[in-house]
């Protein structure tokens, strides 16, 4: 008999193209803008993106304590998916020593706008995956304003006009 291992997923509509998506997750300048949860703040961030590549970000909490994640990239598809490793380390005992599998899928809802689907699997707990479910809603809210800040700039920049939405469904 196999034990399925907790999944959890995740699916918001970010005001942004599925390339400017794919983007914040591939590169460390907008990677430092969103992905770390809460009030935790990206202290650094290095990707090598290809396929065997390997990325890590660091962030710190503000306590002053540092977490750090690891992972590979095991499939890339440009603006429409990713597929990566996803190892913690740091103080919180319940995310050290475990691998998980972090999926992100993004396509097209409207010009601007793109469904983001991230799955992250290989929990060794459901405690585990609870306390990750709690984590990425707030680096998601981080990304639309990160997204929506960039189009308000450019904007700014060649006189256009954006409405970016208020888009937001979590699964």
């Amino acid at each position: 008999m196999t034990t399925k291992t907790p999944t959890i997923v995740f699916k918001r509509v970010i005001p942004a193209s599925p390339a400017e998506v794919y983007a914040a997750w591939t590169q460390p300048d907008v990677i430092r803008q969103w992905l770390a949860p809460g009030e935790n703040q990206v202290l650094d961030a290095q990707s090598d993106v290809r396929v065997g590549g390997s990325f890590r970000i660091r962030s710190r909490a503000p306590d002053g304590v540092v977490h750090t994640i690891d992972g590979e990239y095991r499939a890339l598809v440009p603006a429409q998916r990713i597929l990566m490793t996803w190892s913690y380390s740091g103080p919180i005992a319940l995310l050290c020593s475990m691998e998980t599998l972090l999926e992100v899928v993004m396509h097209e809802a409207a010009p601007g706008e793109t469904v983001m689907t991230v799955t992250q699997s290989g929990f060794a707990t459901s405690d585990t995956a609870d306390a990750y479910g709690e984590g990425w809603p707030t680096c998601f809210d981080k990304l639309e304003r990160a997204m929506t800040d960039e189009h308000n700039n450019k904007n700014a920049t060649d006189g256009g006009m954006h409405n970016a939405g208020d888009s937001d469904t979590n699964t």
